[in-house]
């Protein structure tokens, strides 16, 4: 072969190698009821009547399964049912009923969408291992020219999951002086432990201690079980409600100590107004003791959430803090606004 062929080769081999490379690799296919295609990757569904697919050109998109036609994967996905039964699945078609599948065997079978809760679910919903979330803020405000303020504070939330139990734990704390002379010192600890019966009713119990100078307490533990039902548990949205009977310690500095059975609860709520761009969220916790229900003892934190990028989050919140059982001409409530730069994972 002359010089010229073989270099005439070397070039459509050239062409032909960028050519394959810019090909996609294998993947998932879905063809709509519209008639369209998407080429990409499934993701997750993560509850909900809507899964994530991964496309190359547009990034991660919501699907809904009622638009769908067709599903043909490369590799098996793995669905968990409702009544926690798991398939792998290669294929599945929209049905008049729901969905037809056709497993890794061949085997081909029907389910309606209300039995589909996950489709890749994380580890955890399969009895694999704990799952870790949570996000940590920091306040610091530093003053200086007519007046020097000093204040910074900073809070913790993080849940640990597996399939059957969870914990939670809850923490902050706030410092304020101003021209040196302190002028808010104030911390809470909230801990508790859940295990389900099924998916939605669980049982435990709760551990708190609370710090506030200012409001002549020195400690307040907080301990007892608790009933409590999970009404969402989603990316998207989340929803439990816990109570039980708690005893009550408290220490004062300047007032008298008591200690007292209370009706005690918690509700825990958030929900992406905006997915992925603005997060609402609410908790609420409470004490009312048996004996006299002039001492109702409750906290609220109400906010937004911003998530700016890779886990950096900013918010807004309105921290509301009622004692009707303060001590010594201390004002029963507490309203603090925040603005907050934190991290969450």
């Amino acid at each position: 072969m002359d010089f010229p062929s073989m270099h005439k080769t070397h070039i459509a081999l050239a062409l032909a190698a960028s050519l394959l490379a810019s090909l996609p690799a294998i993947a998932d296919e879905l063809i709509m009821k519209d008639g369209s295609r998407l080429i990409g990757e499934v993701v997750k569904q993560d509850g909900g009547s809507t899964f994530d697919f991964k496309t190359s050109y547009a990034g991660v998109i919501k699907v809904k399964w009622s638009q769908t036609s067709e599903l043909h994967t490369d590799k098996a996905i793995t669905v968990l049912l409702e009544n926690g039964e798991t398939r792998q699945i290669n294929s599945a078609k929209s049905t008049e009923t729901g969905i037809a599948t056709a497993t890794e065997s061949g085997t081909i079978e029907s389910f309606t969408l209300a039995e589909v809760a996950y489709v890749n679910p994380e580890p955890w919903r399969l009895g694999e291992g704990w799952n870790w979330t949570g996000n940590t803020n920091a306040l610091l405000n530093y003053e200086r020219g007519n007046s020097e303020k000093d204040e910074y504070g900073a809070d913790i939330a993080m849940t640990f999951r597996r399939l059957h139990d969870r914990v939670k734990l809850n923490a902050d704390y706030d410092r304020e002086k101003n021209n040196d002379i302190l002028t808010d010192e104030n911390w809470r600890i909230n801990s508790r432990y859940d295990h389900f019966v099924d998916k939605q009713l669980f049982y435990g119990a709760t551990l708190g201690l609370e710090h506030d100078r200012f409001a002549d307490l020195r400690l307040r533990t907080t301990v007892g079980p608790l009933i409590g039902y999970e009404f969402y548990e989603s990316k998207a949205m989340n929803l439990d409600v816990a109570a039980g009977p708690i005893w009550v310690n408290e220490e004062f500095y300047d007032g008298d100590n008591r200690d007292y059975i209370a009706f005690g609860w918690i509700v825990d709520f958030d929900r992406y107004l905006i997915p992925g761009v603005m997060q609402f969220y609410h908790r609420h916790t409470g004490l009312l003791e048996a004996d006299d229900t002039d001492n109702l003892v409750w906290d609220a934190w109400t906010g937004l959430r911003f998530p700016i990028y890779a886990g950096i989050v900013a918010s807004t919140e309105v921290l509301i803090e009622y004692d009707g059982g303060a001590q010594n001409d201390v004002d029963h409530t507490d309203t603090t606004y925040s603005i907050k730069l934190g991290y969450e994972w």
